[in-house]
């Protein structure tokens, strides 16, 4: 009791202090050289103390000056001393300077400051785009705080990422300062929960102030926890194509237009008819996608570059065999249409580079580039990825991609697509044998498609890693035939067994109790949509020979039914039938993203089933 009261007037009187006076660096506190954990994240490796920036605004610039303090607490947080501070080189257009810091220690009650050496702090290349200052602390130890400052100037101020409150290491306090002397009008766009729920309707704020904020990494259900972190963006309302003003949907229009002018000029579609022509047609158009695949994955890989707009033409991709995922899909665009396919070329962000804001016409907010093909008579589509094709399930595109909607390149009015994903299926049959020999032998025989198989996953562990076994017996395996694919499914049978004791009782537990323990709802006010990696749909069955001399029982309340309007529903139900045991659980999760208004609701169905999942069947003897 005695250390809680202790950390909670450490943290206010911390709090109270940073917000009350400017961030000084040099100037520690008794409380900050006693900290030696983050009450909020008591597993992190080391903590921001207090951070700062403030922006001047101007017509043509912006200028980013940034004091940080950091607490090493492990020795894995020592890698925090490594400081990397990327800005865009390309034209001289960004730049960093004044970068001064140093690391405090207390030897003996002292302080001992070691500076960096200014001949220490290095430029790097990222790319040709990025470059880079880095710099490495001194004498760090655990127990060191390092701080540092520096400047960022910017001729880029049409769209800004101002300030980012949240941070791989949880936070204590954040504070972002803004003179606007620019002409013209900007928006604040605040991203997360807190930021908009302390400053909701306070839309002339110039001054925003966070404390106790945990690691990004701690945000849940969230595609891209960085991009949903609290973070303030600068965005000017006003476009301008040609020295004329525009409105956003003729921005869109004209960012559109440009980038599918400039794909224009990488077509060959006489070399692409030729190569199309050769490639065979198919029983029916499936056959005949999936022989396009197979050329495309044969001929052309992915040199790890994501593009929107080609820098090779498809005749120097076919040359090169290599390229970026906007020349992939080009030419993956081009044989498709001479096959005769109706298609889209997509331009999308993917989940690990953030959500786009329609509001704002922004190239930068793309990173690549879809196909999307119209089969059945145009009555379906299929999301491809040529850099990333699978040929057995072409109906299920890269789940990175699936992050709400696209731009469809095509002259004209802009046109957004929403990216559906198809639900994955999972279908897992168990049966237990008990041999009179003394044996107990499982078989099972599991299917499974969509995103619940990917090629990375070990072979050893397909199994289990979303349906548990049933009996609460250790087995030892005896036969894992290779996961293959069929028809639509990948398949995998194994068995096992185990001599077993002429045990008193056998328990039987839920395949997805395990499953449905990740599923955990702690926010306190959601204001993120709930994002689910993706839809699916588990049907179990499980079957057990029930040995002479045993008897089930089956509590009254193990059977239950829970269905909620959002279409999510759980099933699972146990009876006996001629001498066996069976039980069967379904568990459908339609929609891949919820309204945040719907976490209440979710949270209530999920804790709701959880109880149900862990109701055992007893088997036991007579």
């Amino acid at each position: 009791m005695k250390l809680k009261i202790t950390l909670l007037f450490l943290l206010f009187a911390l709090y109270t202090n940073a917000q009350t006076k400017d961030f000084k660096l040099g100037k520690v506190s008794e409380q900050e050289i006693k900290l030696n954990q983050v009450p909020f994240e008591k597993d992190a490796d080391a903590v921001i103390l207090s951070e700062e920036g403030k922006m001047e605004l101007t017509p043509a610039n912006y200028y980013l000056t940034v004091k940080r303090r950091i607490k090493i607490l492990t020795e894995k947080g020592i890698d925090e001393a490594n400081i990397q501070l990327s800005y865009y080189s390309k034209n001289k257009r960004e730049a960093i300077s004044g970068i001064k810091g140093s690391t405090i220690n207390i030897v003996n009650g002292t302080e001992q400051i070691s500076a960096i050496d200014e001949k220490e702090i290095f430029e790097v290349s990222i790319n040709e785009l990025y470059s880079a200052k880095k710099f490495t602390f001194p004498n760090v130890k655990v127990g060191s705080i390092i701080e540092y400052t520096y400047r960022k100037s910017s001729e880029h101020n049409f769209s800004i990422d101002a300030w980012n409150f949240q941070h791989e290491l949880p936070t204590f306090l954040s504070k972002f300062r803004l003179n606007n002397q620019a002409y013209g009008t900007y928006s604040i766009i605040s991203i997360g929960d807190a930021l908009n729920t302390k400053y909701k309707g306070k839309s002339s704020a110039t001054e925003w102030v966070l404390t106790n904020i945990p690691s990004y990494k701690q945000l849940r259900y969230v595609y891209n926890p960085q991009d949903q972190s609290e973070r303030i963006k600068i965005q000017a309302d006003n476009y301008h194509t040609d020295g004329a003003k525009k409105t956003t949907v003729n921005a869109w229009k004209d960012l559109i237009q440009d980038i599918n002018n400039q794909y224009d000029s990488y077509r060959n579609p006489f070399a692409v008819k030729d190569i199309a022509q050769n490639i065979p047609n198919g029983k029916d158009e499936i056959e005949t996608l999936r022989n396009v695949i197979h050329y495309i994955n044969t001929n052309v890989k992915w040199n790890r570059f994501y593009g929107i707009i080609p820098s090779r033409s498809n005749k120097t991709l076919l040359k090169e065999k290599s390229g970026s995922t906007a020349d992939m899909n080009l030419l993956l665009h081009e044989i498709l249409t001479a096959k005769g396919f109706e298609t889209s070329l997509i331009l999308f962000s993917s989940r690990h580079h953030g959500q786009i804001l329609f509001s704002y016409p922004i190239v930068n907010q793309f990173n690549s580039v879809l196909t999307v093909v119209k089969l059945n008579k145009g009555t379906s589509n299929v999301i491809l990825d040529a850099s990333k094709l699978n040929k057995e399930q072409i109906e299920f595109g890269p789940l990175d991609a699936f992050n709400y909607h696209g731009v469809v390149l095509k002259k004209g009015e802009p046109s957004f697509v929403k990216l559906n994903q198809k639900l994955s299926y999972y279908e897992s049959s168990m049966k237990y044998d008990f041999m009179n020999n003394g044996n107990l032998v499982l078989y099972r025989k599991d299917k499974l498609n969509g995103y619940f198989y990917d090629d990375d996953v070990d072979e050893k562990n397909v199994l289990n890693r979303f349906v548990t076994e049933s009996l609460d017996v250790r087995l030892d395996e005896e036969k894992s035939d290779k996961t293959f694919f069929e028809t639509d499914s990948y398949v995998k049978n194994y068995r096992a067994k185990a001599i077993i004791p002429n045990a008193p009782f056998y328990t039987f537990i839920n395949p997805l109790r395990e499953f449905l323990k990740h599923y955990t709802f702690e926010d306190k006010n959601r204001q993120r949509k709930i994002e689910f990696d993706y839809p699916y749909l588990f049907n179990i069955q499980v079957k057990s020979k029930i040995p002479e001399g045993y008897e089930v029982v089956i509590d009254e309340k193990y059977k239950a039914h829970h269905k909620i309007e959002l279409g999510l529903e759980y099933y699972q139900e146990a009876k006996v039938k001629d001498g066996q045991l069976i039980l069967a659980i379904q568990f459908l999760l339609p929609e891949g993203v919820y309204e945040a208004e719907k976490y209440n609701e979710l949270k209530q169905f999920f804790e709701k089933i959880k109880i149900e999942a862990v109701k055992e069947i007893l088997m036991k003897k007579k």
